[in-house]
């Protein structure tokens, strides 16, 4: 009797051993499946506007401008210009070719560029040209996303 306790000790020490070898090698499979199905995002971004395609992946800085060229060929910069001084400007020297462009780290995407006469079409330019910035924020953020097509 003595003997057969000693072996049934021994039976359940080797079978807790076993078990917990197969424990171990279960959740290596699990844990290895979980990493391997991690994903990573390495695509380029581009943004995709009037037939051109602009690609973005590294570029470090992003600024917008808002320049106005006068009749008489003097650029001014209009960025942040409230509704007077808009208009100021028109009744100063109409029309106004408005360019409204993306700086990508010294290369220019223009997105827009009208002559205007009347503040109601510069103040459209710029809520368009608001828009597409926010949408071009909205898709750096998303790690998904590659292409951005701006209308």
């Amino acid at each position: 009797m003595n003997a057969k306790h000693i072996f049934d000790r021994r039976t359940a020490h080797s079978t807790a051993n076993t078990m917990g070898v197969l424990l171990m090698f279960i959740l290596m499979i699990f844990m290895t499946g979980c990493i391997s199905s991690s994903k990573s995002y390495n695509a380029g971004k581009n943004i995709v506007y009037n037939g051109s395609m602009y690609n973005i992946s590294n570029v470090k800085t992003v600024n917008s401008k808002v320049e106005g060229t006068l009749p008489n060929g003097d650029v001014r910069n209009m960025k942040g210009m409230d509704k007077k001084s808009v208009e100021a400007l028109l009744k100063q020297s109409s029309p106004i070719m408005v360019t409204t462009a993306l700086d990508l780290d010294g290369d220019d995407m223009i997105y827009e560029r009208r002559s205007v006469t009347k503040y109601s079409e510069y103040s459209k330019m710029i809520k368009n040209f608001e828009s597409a910035g926010k949408k071009i924020t909205k898709f750096m953020g998303n790690k998904k996303a590659t292409q951005l097509k701006l209308k």
